[in-house]
Parts: structure tokens; sequence; C-alpha cells
């Protein structure tokens, strides 16, 4: 083995913690890489049927968590994906995705918690069809919130994957 390849598989090691084979640390990557990849897919899934709620297609109940840490996303998040904190890429991650389910969480309780008519809007008159139309602009502006914040993720995580491949190609 010559010295270069003496020093990557050296270097290789010592990122690893200790001996790990070429074979070893191709396998690792590529498993790496195949999580972040179905950490991707499940978030978009996860955005697929929160589209399909807010256009009234049924939609079960555990497809569509609410809170950010209990979505496959979160789940690889706060658990594989822990082997790519030290990534700067990796960081960022998690607040953009607890904004992704909080603007999602503004949509789902427009949807679902019905708001008791106050003596005021009785006396008033206030339509509930005026009621509804303003609620879905109000929706459509959330989700617009919502494709821009799951954008944001999809690009976060794709600067994720470019780096662990460039970290990994440059060894």
């Amino acid at each position: 083995m010559g010295y270069l390849a003496a020093a990557v598989s050296a270097r290789r090691r010592h990122l690893f913690g200790g001996v790990m084979s070429d074979i070893q640390y191709r396998e690792s990557i590529t498993d790496i890489l195949q999580q972040l990849r179905k950490a991707k897919t499940a978030h978009l899934r996860w955005r697929a049927y929160a589209m399909a709620l807010t256009s009234g297609y049924a939609v079960e109940e555990g497809q569509l968590p609410v809170e950010h840490t209990d979505c496959q996303f979160g789940g690889w998040y706060y658990g594989e994906g822990q082997a790519l904190k030290d990534y700067p890429e990796f960081t960022g991650l998690e607040e953009i995705h607890h904004q992704v389910h909080a603007v999602y969480k503004d949509i789902f309780q427009m949807l679902f918690d019905k708001p008791e008519k106050s003596i005021w809007r009785k006396l008033m008159g206030k339509s509930a069809s005026s009621d509804k139309i303003g609620q879905k602009v109000k929706i459509e502006k959330e989700l617009e919130r919502l494709s821009d914040q799951s954008r944001l993720m999809m690009e976060a995580l794709d600067k994720l994957e470019k780096a662990v491949i460039s970290r990994h190609e440059s060894l």
C-alpha cells in the first residue's frame, strides 16, 4: 500500500474511531446516504399528506403528525441522523424542520378547531360564509408558507447530502 493510500486509510480509521476497512467505510457511508435519502422521502411524503388534508382528502391520523419530533423525519433526525451532527449543514435542519411543523400546526388548528361564536359576532350578524372565505384565504397563505419552509428544508438536506459525499470523496 502506497503512502497516500495508507494515509487515507489511517484518516478514515481516525474519523470513525477505530479500525475500519475500506469496504466497511464505503458501506457505512452508503448506509448513511441511504438513511438521509429515506429521511428526505419521508418529509416529501408528509408534505404530500398535509397538502391532501387541506384539499379535503381523508388522511389517516398517524400519517400526519403535528409535532416535529413525531414524524418519520423527526425520528431519523433525533435518531440515526445524529451520526451527521458534526456537519454544520445538519445543525440548521432542526430549526427549519420545527418551523415546517409550526406552520402546519397553524393550518391544522384552522381546519379543525371550531371557535365559539362570541355574542358580539352574533349581534353584528357576521355570516358563517364570510368566516369560511376568510379562513380559506388564511389557509392558502399558510400553505404557501408551508411550501416555502419545506423547500428550505429540502435545500438544506441537499446541501447536507453533498457535504457528506464531498467530505468522504476527499478522503
